[in-house]
């Protein structure tokens, strides 16, 4: 599905632990990750299993993960794993910067752990969760697609859930509110190129602002049902139609030259 520059492609994460769990819950807001190791690849992530009515199609997009440390699969090398996003955005194996949905939006993930105050993975605070692949955090052309990619979705989710941009954290953001364990991202990755989550928050509300005024546009088709010669049988015509309740229709006077030709 496209929105505008940005592109959502679905690989449900029906064999992780958190899917399983399908613990239901209704958001409140989105927390944006990142991930925290060198690798925008998102076969690093996200990977399909037969259980993907589109498998071979999200394998033929992503790459094969040769490592089978994806987190598709509910065992991790023996260990149990329930660590799951509501999506990933990064590279597909042509290097497009893209947005994998992995969990349903009403599904609980398991993404930023608990804080004094509790988590922002559950009800009543659940949020939506996504995670930003990393590189090494020099490339700026990728930061900056990989960051509108983000911009996009989260004024997307704003749109489609009905969220408002204020509701928007960071990782560190969530922590420091106490619903989250210590980590610092993304804002590391931002501040490296002179940006904060008050910009990020400012670019969604933007966008989303946009859209709203774009779907308020409406298109109206107008059809002709007839076309006569005799001006008596076109007026005729237009009376039977607004009995029948069409009563914008008019007449249009068209004058029509043949040159001699049928």
């Amino acid at each position: 599905r496209r929105y505008q520059t940005m592109t959502i492609k679905q690989c449900i994460f029906t064999a992780n632990g958190a899917y399983r769990a399908h613990k239901r819950i209704k958001p409140v807001g989105i927390v944006v990750h990142s991930t925290g190791c060198d690798n925008e690849m998102l076969r690093r992530y996200v990977q399909p299993t037969t259980a993907n009515a589109d498998f071979k199609e999200i394998l033929a997009d992503l790459g094969k993960n040769v490592y089978n440390n994806h987190l598709n699969q509910e065992y991790i090398n023996g260990v149990y794993n329930d660590i799951c996003m509501h999506a990933f955005i990064g590279k597909n194996d042509k290097g497009n910067v893209e947005t994998y949905q992995t969990l349903p939006y009403d599904y609980a993930c398991w993404g930023c752990g608990s804080g004094s105050k509790g988590s922002f993975n559950y009800t009543p605070t659940a949020h939506i969760q996504f995670e930003i692949c990393e590189d090494a955090l020099t490339d700026k052309v990728y930061f900056t697609n990989a960051f509108n990619e983000a911009i996009e979705y989260c004024a997307y989710l704003c749109y489609k859930l009905g969220l408002k941009p204020e509701s928007i954290v960071s990782h560190k953001e969530a922590s420091t509110l106490g619903y989250a364990s210590a980590h610092g991202d993304p804002e590391h990755w931002l501040e490296r190129f002179g940006k904060n989550m008050d910009w990020f928050r400012a670019q969604v509300k933007a966008k989303l602002k946009k859209m709203t005024a774009d779907d308020k546009t409406k298109t109206i088709y107008r059809v002709q049902v007839g076309a006569y010669a005799n001006e008596a049988n076109a007026k005729a015509f237009l009376e039977t139609v607004k009995k029948a309740g069409f009563t914008n229709a008019f007449i249009t006077k068209v004058e029509v030259k043949n040159n001699g030709k049928d």
